[in-house]
């Protein structure tokens, strides 16, 4: 339930949902993401928010995808991101044993107007994380600009 197949993922109110299939999903940028992996065919699903660390979506049911939205050239601001994101991947693939885990992406979806800048916030941001070890070495890091997809690690 609350998961989508290809191009055809909506439901008869126009949205979508969680994997509870009650609640709407919200989040444009989770939204955007997903409809990225929709348009490759692949199955997504919509984590269910229950008040608890999750990250927003499962690809295909073998990656664990979270999507920060940055818009702020503040490279620290950036850093806590990816922190957090690590945290809501981790907490999510803890519940698995270490055999049947997926693996993490965490995507940074870039609301800025200019690459340049957004860039160098999220590489920076992305590097001070990894130095200070708030990230899961083990995720995939990504820069979304503009349908581009810039890997960081």
């Amino acid at each position: 339930m609350g998961g989508y197949g290809g191009a055809s993922g909506r439901v008869k109110d126009n949205c979508y949902r969680d994997t509870e299939g009650v609640y709407k999903v919200k989040d444009p940028n989770a939204i955007a993401v997903a409809e990225y992996y929709l348009s490759l065919g692949m199955y997504v699903a919509f984590y269910h928010e229950d008040g608890k660390p999750r990250p927003d979506l499962s690809v295909d049911l073998k990656m664990v995808v979270e999507v920060k939205g940055v818009s702020s050239p503040n490279s620290t601001r950036i850093k806590d991101n990816i922190k957090k994101a690590s945290s809501q991947i981790d907490a999510e693939l803890s519940k698995y044993p270490e055999d049947k885990r997926h693996p993490g992406k965490i995507v940074l979806l870039s609301l800025h107007s200019s690459f340049e800048i957004g860039y160098r916030a999220a590489y920076e941001g992305y590097q001070n994380a990894k130095r200070e070890g708030l990230v899961n070495l083990d995720y995939s890091v990504e820069f979304w600009f503009n349908g581009e997809i810039h890997i960081l690690n």
